[in-house]
């Protein structure tokens, strides 16, 4: 029994609707649910439920609304913590009594595990970082009064990426109170786009934009039509050129016929937006006020995406993209809390001015451990492994995808492209198949036999499969040799 008698019939009046808190209380309100319905171990269970409630309950009585845009980060792993056990109470209502019974030391260990989590979810919301994440505020705001040093500050803090986020993100609340076009605003945008251009990923705090005072389309008619949505040409802060990503198939409706397509957008942003890293496209943020239409807001690459950058490039060129999309995904990997991107081919790695090449379009993201996806696109299992076509999210299913996406840039042809049968194509994947080097090499240009061994190695078994980590050393010396 839960002490605290927390309910799913009572939970409303236990927890308040909190701005930047909502999620991770959402979550919470399914792990209760889902806990009425386990049969046994359910002492065990309950410790889970209560220790999940009471640190929420202790963020929440320290929480400032004004400094939620500034947690995503932490709010992000306290969600994830959430999800999974969220999905190991899914898994243990699922058990019958001999199952509960000998998984009785598991379950144990995983609550053990699991509250560890949460205890360390929660030392980032300690009153010492609250003080100071104030501290820090008061110091910008001052600093971009009439009275202050802007770049003295900036000087300050110039290294320190935490410290930037923030400035930026002050900044953003400083030109959403302007008048638009105003001079003021134009010193404002000017300093944003300053602090903005040495940020690593360069999006903002608070990714539910506004547009006339961040974004807007240009023109009348998009630069590029796909199957499910739109790529415009837009403007950022006024002056910035930058890609919006339109999703046609959904609107700003409340119709239930678009909450799956929505939670998938909510979930790209919430994932992608953070992420910082050299190797991948900067999300700024979604913009649901501009339209019928919520769009995605990130640079624009007039490079394009790499399968339309590498025809006919020499080799060396093809497989300098290929690493640097390997170290995107070894950047993913590696996080605290890893991220596996899940729809990684050639049209998803855009290139920069500098012919660098960065992941883009995490739509089909995950945590790593994270509730499995049940969507599949048609025309992405050439890319994918089959367990990752049953759904499973793991680091594994993006080195399979790694290295189709770099048959596909290197052969200049897609993987399997002799065979055109959806079907008979998830049969081979199934079966152990990968594409065969002569068939790819059809066009006359030859992919070399070290770099052939290291694919073959990303295809086989996950347990027996390589990590991203050994794909980049091995990739470093390839691009060297």
């Amino acid at each position: 029994m839960i002490h605290s008698a927390l309910s799913a019939a009572s939970f409303g009046a236990q927890f308040a609707p909190v701005p930047g808190l909502s999620t991770a209380i959402s979550v919470l309100q399914q792990i209760v649910s889902i806990y009425e319905n386990i049969q046994h171990n359910r002492e065990l269970c309950a410790r889970l439920v209560e220790r999940s409630e009471a640190v929420i309950k202790v963020i929440e009585l320290h929480w400032n609304p004004e400094l939620a845009v500034y947690r995503s980060a932490d709010l992000q792993r306290l969600t994830s913590v959430l999800e999974e056990i969220r999905e190991k109470m899914k898994e243990w209502a699922g058990y019958n009594l001999f199952d509960a019974f000998i998984r009785q030391g598991q379950i144990s260990g995983d609550v053990d595990s699991k509250s560890k989590d949460l205890d360390s979810c929660l030392e980032a919301f300690n009153l010492a970082s609250h003080l100071r994440l104030q501290a820090m505020i008061e110091e910008i705001r001052t600093a971009l009064g009439p009275d202050g040093s802007f770049q003295e500050m900036l000087d300050k803090h110039h290294e320190n990426q935490d410290q930037l986020v923030i400035i930026v993100g002050e900044l953003q609340k400083l030109n959403r109170s302007q008048t638009l076009g105003s001079a003021a605003q134009d010193e404002t945008r000017v300093r944003l786009l300053k602090v903005q251009s040495t940020l690593q990923g360069g999006g903002l705090p608070d990714t539910n934009l506004k547009s006339g005072a961040e974004c807007e389309k240009v023109g009348d008619k998009p630069a590029i039509t796909a199957r499910v949505h739109e790529i415009w040409e837009g403007k950022w802060m006024g002056s910035q050129r930058v890609a919006l990503k339109l999703f046609r198939k959904l609107t700003n409706d409340e119709d239930a016929r678009t909450s799956r397509i929505k939670k998938r957008v909510d979930r790209e942003v919430r994932i992608w937006s953070l992420l910082r890293n050299e190797y991948i496209v900067p999300l700024y943020g979604v913009c649901t006020d501009d339209g019928t239409y919520p769009y995605l807001v990130m640079p624009w690459y007039t490079n394009g995406n790499a399968t339309q950058y590498l025809k006919h490039k020499a080799s060396a060129d093809k497989l300098k993209i290929c690493l640097d999309a390997a170290r995107g995904l070894k950047y993913l990997h590696t996080l605290n809390r890893p991220v596996v991107h899940g729809n990684l081919r050639g049209s998803n790695i855009l290139i920069s001015d500098n012919g660098r090449g960065l992941l883009s379009d995490f739509g089909f993201s995950n945590i790593a451990g994270a509730e499995h996806s049940n969507t599949v696109a048609s025309d992405n299992h050439r890319w994918m492994s089959f367990e990752a076509q049953q759904g499973l999210r793991t680091p594994d299913v993006d080195v399979w995808a790694w290295a189709m996406t770099a048959v596909e840039l290197l052969s200049e042809e897609l993987p399997f492209c002799d065979i055109q049968m959806t079907g008979k194509l998830a049969m081979m994947i199934r079966d152990g198949e990968h594409p065969n080097k002569e068939e790819q090499e059809r066009n006359g240009i030859q992919i070399d036999d070290h770099v052939w061994s290291l694919l073959e190695s990303c295809w086989k078994k996950p347990d027996r499969r390589a990590k991203i980590e050994v794909v980049v050393a091995k990739m470093e010396i390839l691009t060297k040799a």
